[in-house]
Formats: C-alpha cells, structure tokens, sequence
C-alpha cells in the first residue's frame, strides 16, 4: 500500500512530464512548419550549381540586395541581418550549408542554412582550396608569395611598438622567444574568420615563450581599438596604420590578413596570407621552434 502511495503519484509526474515534452516538441515541428510555409511559399529550391549562378546572375541584374532576400535558420526562424547568417555558416568550418529558393523569375528570395550532408562537406572544402589556390596564382598572389620567400630565412624587419595598453614590445628584446605577428583589420571578414583558430594557438602555447602581436591597420585610437577587440581576440593589440614607414609598410603587407612566425634569434620562419588550410602548419612551425628542432623555410609556389 505504501508503495503505491509513494510509486503512483512519481509515476504520474514522470508520464506527465514526458507527455508535456513531447507535446513541447510536436509544437515546435508544428511552428517550424508553418514558418516554412510562410516564407518559402510560392517559391523552389536550386537544384544545381548551374541553377544557382544562373539565380545570382538574375537576381544581381534587377537589383536585388541582400536586405530584400529572408535569410532563414534551419527551422526557419528568422536571422536579424544576413551577416548573422553569413557568420553561422561561416563559423561552422564547411560543417553547414545553405539552401537557395528563388520566384519564377528566378530571383533569389531566401536562403536556408541547414547541416551540410558528407558530400557536400568535402565539396566545400574543395571549392574554397580551389579559390585559394587561384588567387595565389594571380598576379597580385604571386607578387606577394615572392615577397614571402625573399623574407624566409632572413631577420625580420625589427619594430619597436606600444600595445594598447601602452606596454611596449621591441622584437630586439624579444630574441629568445617565439613572436607571431598578424597584420589584419577590423572590417575585414577573412581576418575575422580566422580569428577563432588564432585564439586557439594563444591558449595552447600559454605560459610559454611566445609572443602573439596582432597590428590593426585602420589608424584606431588604442582605448576604441581595445573596446572592439579585447573579447573575441586574443593577441596582444597593437594599434596601426598602412602609412610608409609603419611596421605593415616594413613587412610589404599586400593582403590581409597576413601571419608571420618569427624565431628566437629574429628569423622569419613561416609567412602566410589568408588560408585557413595552412595554419596546422603554423601551429607546428611554432611548436617546432619551441622543441629546437630546424624548421624548413617554405619555398613560394611558383
């Protein structure tokens, strides 16, 4: 009898609560649906990459601006702004995708972002490498590439500068450590897309010999410059400007962002622009130098 008492009653509770759950998620597929059809009625799914550029082309001719097109969450909630679409997309490494809706003009109306399938995963990946490597092979990427290799195995241009919080670092006196510098700015999304991979070398290499300097070229005042970066960067930050003269100019900066690894006698040892496929092998120029062993300087491709 007393266990019924004691048995019954949590019974109930537990059945009602999984009963109230299960309610909870039938509701938010019954909401998601009808979101789905709101915005996307009337409308079809590209289907192919021929379709999607024949949509991008249509919907650029008659002025279409990304303000006029609803950019949607996976259950079909809203995004505030398409920049905060573009940011999930971007931030989930290749992991997530977006659907393309267009009218029967075939102007592009919404955008879906879902979970990317395998396939289209390792499509990503291989379209992106593949707009990496022909923008190394352009004019403007070889220039710089030939700067890179007349820059590795040699001392790099020495920098005396404050911080914004008025510490100094003068690469003189940092003989002996590892110093990693990034050339970047505040509006620029590669820079900010990297940034996360960035912080991450920050953590692993805490407490010891190296130094991240990151030069914000935009000629920001040190307090705003510390306000805007100090929670989602991690290197220490070094007011800047692309002035003659300046440490950007001295290292022939022509793309942002640009990453060096210089060694604890005052060696470049690694230069990269942006490319997200090449930052392991930051990582382990760094990590390498740490353990004294010789790290090979990397030839530009030609």
């Amino acid at each position: 009898m007393l266990l019924n008492k004691v048995l019954l009653p949590a019974l109930i509770v537990f059945c009602s609560t999984g009963m109230l759950k299960a309610q909870e998620a039938t509701d938010s597929i019954n909401q998601a649906e009808a979101r789905r059809v709101k915005y996307l009625q009337g409308l079809r799914k590209v289907s192919s990459d021929k379709e999607l550029k024949y949509a991008d082309s249509v919907t650029e001719a008659k002025n279409i601006f990304s303000s006029d097109i609803r950019f949607l969450s996976q259950d079909y909630k809203k995004f505030g702004h398409y920049m905060e679409f573009n940011k999930v997309i971007d931030d989930s490494h290749f992991k997530m995708t977006a659907d393309v809706y267009v009218d029967s003009a075939f102007v592009i109306r919404a955008k879906v972002a879902r979970p990317a399938t395998k396939v289209e995963e390792e499509k990503n990946i291989a379209d992106f490498k593949k707009v990496l490597d022909e923008e190394t092979k352009s004019p403007r990427g070889q220039e710089r590439e030939k700067i890179f290799a007349s820059q590795l195995g040699k001392p790099a241009p020495l920098f005396s500068v404050v911080d914004v919080d008025n510490v100094k670092y003068d690469l003189n006196q940092l003989k002996g450590k590892v110093v990693v510098l990034n050339f970047w700015f505040t509006a620029c999304a590669p820079c900010k897309k990297e940034i996360p991979d960035l912080n991450a070398m920050v953590e692993k290499y805490k407490g010891k010999d190296v130094v991240f300097l990151a030069f914000e070229v935009n000629s920001y005042e040190p307090a705003k410059l510390k306000a805007i970066t100090e929670k989602f960067f991690k290197y220490t930050m070094i007011p800047s400007t692309r002035k003659e003269g300046d440490v950007a100019s001295k290292y022939q900066i022509k793309a942002y962002p640009t990453s060096y690894v210089i060694d604890q006698s005052g060696i470049v040892r690694f230069a990269v622009a942006y490319n997200p496929f090449r930052l392991p092998e930051m990582d382990k120029t760094i990590e390498g130098l740490l353990m004294k062993k010789p790290v090979a300087t990397k030839k530009a491709s030609k």
